[in-house]
């Protein structure tokens, strides 16, 4: 498996983490499942279409919104490439304000003509450098088109640089070792708790409860997979802010399918929503079956 991270124009990375490359080989027909990071992502599956979660339609281009559901993604034997990008939690929107039924759509699900047009160019696209200047033209359209001074952006903008540092450090209220609540990040954002969960919602595509929670099974499974002995889940645990080691691998299984000993296991690098990572090399959280 061969994966490349691909910067986009330098006016999109505050909305976009990255453009990606993923070039594979299905040994078989199999699904890979893949778990919320917490971000909306623009997949173009260049080399075969896909069906999700066991359905009977095909998909070529598919918009992932985020919550807590696992996604399953079914391919047949043969190559499997993917061109995407992955945007920062609170940007996808800008780009795509059309209503989601779900939490993933096809360009035509979502009555986008301009999307359905340059679904239809990144296929026809002879190279991976063309196809990126065809998504960074497409944004930078959308880009110019949105009005100046929402402040909702600005106020999510001040949540995200509190609870997702991109130094390494684990994120916690000032002076406190407690975790964020949605409480706190409301503060944060100068609105009432109602008033910031529905902004969050319609920006992010989950409640601040569900975000914390995800970013809390994100910075265990960093831990986990730093930690010099696995033997102290435990610890790991109760210093990520779980009740004890039950209840976060309970946590780990609605959000991963996995319990932690059964991701230590698989022994791969599964999270990058904390360090220093963060900021451009988000990769996808696939656990990926008949694949080479």
């Amino acid at each position: 498996m061969e994966f490349t991270s691909i910067p986009c124009h330098e006016s999109l990375q505050p909305f976009i983490r990255n453009y990606w490359m993923l070039s594979s080989w299905c040994t078989a027909t199999g699904t890979q499942q893949v778990f919320s990071n917490g971000a909306a992502s623009l997949q173009f599956y260049l080399s075969q279409d896909i069906r999700i979660d066991n359905g009977d339609k095909r998909y070529r281009t598919v918009l992932y919104h985020q919550n807590m559901q696992k996604v399953g993604v079914g391919t047949d034997e043969g190559a499997f490439n993917i061109f995407g990008a992955e945007f920062v939690p609170f940007c996808s929107h800008l780009f795509f304000p059309n209503e989601m039924s779900g939490i993933y759509a096809s360009p035509e699900e979502l009555h986008d003509e301009e999307f359905i047009t340059l679904s239809k160019e990144i296929y026809e696209a002879e190279s991976t450098e063309h196809r990126v200047a065809l998504l960074d033209s497409f944004f930078l359209n959308r880009l110019a088109q949105l009005p100046e001074g929402d402040i909702n952006m600005e106020r999510l903008s001040d949540v995200f640089d509190n609870i997702l540092p991109t130094d390494g450090s684990i994120p916690h209220p000032p002076d406190s070792q407690t975790e964020f609540s949605p409480a706190d990040l409301a503060s944060t954002a100068c609105l009432s708790q109602k008033q910031f969960t529905r902004v969050f919602n319609k920006y992010v595509g989950m409640n601040p409860k569900s975000y914390l929670r995800l970013l809390r099974f994100h910075k265990a499974l960093m831990a986990i997979q730093t930690s010099a002995d696995n033997s102290s889940l435990t610890n790991i645990a109760w210093n990520c802010g779980y009740y004890d080691l039950a209840h976060m691998a309970s946590d780990f299984r609605d959000i991963c399918g996995f319990s932690p000993s059964e991701l230590i296991q698989q022994g791969q690098e599964l999270t990058e929503a904390f360090g220093q990572k963060f900021s451009g090399l988000m990769k996808k959280k696939i656990k990926i079956e008949n694949l080479i």
